[in-house]
């Protein structure tokens, strides 16, 4: 409507960034990639196969998942078996509520190809909690190799502060009620 200010003065509005990740499986050996000291996300951290959900794929983020493992692995989609999403992470950065889709699968392809987003590594999983991650992702592991390797249910979390300020990851189980 003419005259209307979407923004009214001194108002910042929050912008959204969703994004998909994945980490693969073969034996006992996770996919995980060191980023680059340079990238803006996460430098210099160890986290899974990902980026961020491009528009056409809105609406399908097991297909931007899909495209950004062949981007960063060169591991074909017909290498992979029992892709599915396990976790959803939402948090606010800043001026910004970022939605993260989380897939774990499988593959028998351990040849990977070079990526100028970061060294990718077949990690044991005995070790994964000694390395260096994004908070959200060591709480999610933690989630998971408590709760989520036991099951194939879908969890929600959201990063939020605790009453004493302490940053806490609340999880829940999604489910839909219809089906219930």
């Amino acid at each position: 409507m003419k005259g209307m200010q979407l923004k009214p003065e001194g108002v910042n509005q929050m912008r959204t960034r969703l994004m998909t990740t994945a980490f693969l499986f073969n034996c006992d050996k996770i996919l995980m990639m060191k980023r680059s000291a340079d990238r803006k996300l996460a430098p210099g951290l160890w986290t899974g196969i990902g980026g961020h959900i491009e528009p056409h794929e809105i609406d399908d983020p097991l297909r931007s998942c899909i495209r950004e493992i062949h981007e960063e692995s060169g591991i074909e989609e017909d290498k992979l078996e029992e892709l599915k999403l396990r976790y959803i992470i939402i948090r606010q950065k800043e001026l910004e509520i970022r939605e993260q889709f989380v897939y774990f699968g499988k593959t028998n392809k351990r040849e990977i190809i070079n990526t100028n987003e970061g060294d990718l590594y077949w990690i044991s999983s005995e070790v994964i909690e000694t390395l260096e991650m994004p908070w959200t992702i060591r709480s999610m592991f933690e989630h998971y190799f408590e709760v989520g390797i036991r099951t194939d249910k879908h969890y929600v979390s959201i990063l939020t502060l605790r009453t004493d300020n302490i940053p806490e990851m609340v999880w829940t189980e999604l489910i839909d009620p219809e089906v219930v």
